[in-house]
C-alpha cells in the first residue's frame, strides 16, 4: 500500500470515527471537523498482537480534505443515507437494531460515494468493508459490503 492510499485509508477511518463521535455529542460537523484537523483526535490506532496484547500505535497522516467531504456529506445527508440504509437493508438486519458503529461506516462509506463521485464503487466498497473487518469478524462485513454494493448500484447505476 503507498502513502497516498494509506493516507485516503486513514481519512475515511477517521470520518467514521468522527461521525461515531458525533452520535454521542450531536455536534455540527462544523465544528467536529476543525476538532479531529487540529487536534489530532483519532491519530492512534489500538493494535492488539497475536498473543493478545493491545498497544497504540500512531496512524500516519491523513487526507484532510477527503475526511472533511466524508464528514459534511454524512452531516448534511444523514436522513437520506439512515433512508438508503434502511431500504438496503436484508430481512435479517435491521437498522433500528444496527450498533452504531455499523451506522456510521455505512453513512461515511456512503457519504462517499457523494463526496469522491470518480471513484469506482469496488474501491469505496472495499475500503469500507476493510474498516469494518478491523472492527468486527462476522457477518458484520458481509452486510456493509452488500448494503455499499446496493447503494451503488442504485446511485450509480
Amino acid at each position: 500500500m503507498t502513502f497516498k492510499t494509506q493516507k485516503f485509508t486513514n481519512a475515511r477511518l477517521n470520518a467514521v470515527q468522527c461521525l461515531y463521535m458525533r452520535e454521542f455529542t450531536n455536534e455540527p460537523a462544523d465544528t467536529l471537523i476543525p476538532t479531529f484537523l487540529t487536534q489530532k483526535i483519532g491519530g492512534e490506532l489500538l493494535k492488539e498482537d497475536e498473543s493478545g496484547r493491545e498497544s497504540f500505535i500512531p496512524m500516519t497522516e491523513k487526507d484532510d480534505a477527503l475526511f472533511a467531504k466524508i464528514v459534511q456529506t454524512a452531516c448534511e445527508k444523514k436522513e437520506d443515507l439512515d433512508n438508503a440504509i434502511k431500504s438496503s437493508l436484508s430481512e435479517e438486519w435491521n437498522k433500528d437494531r444496527l450498533e452504531t458503529l455499523l451506522q456510521c461506516i455505512l453513512r461515511a462509506g456512503m457519504a462517499e460515494f457523494y463526496a469522491n463521485p470518480d471513484l469506482d464503487a469496488p474501491v469505496i466498497i472495499n475500503e469500507y468493508t476493510d474498516i469494518t473487518r478491523s472492527f468486527y469478524d462476522g457477518a458484520e462485513v458481509n452486510m456493509v459490503n452488500a448494503v455499499l454494493d446496493r447503494f451503488a448500484k442504485v446511485l450509480r447505476g
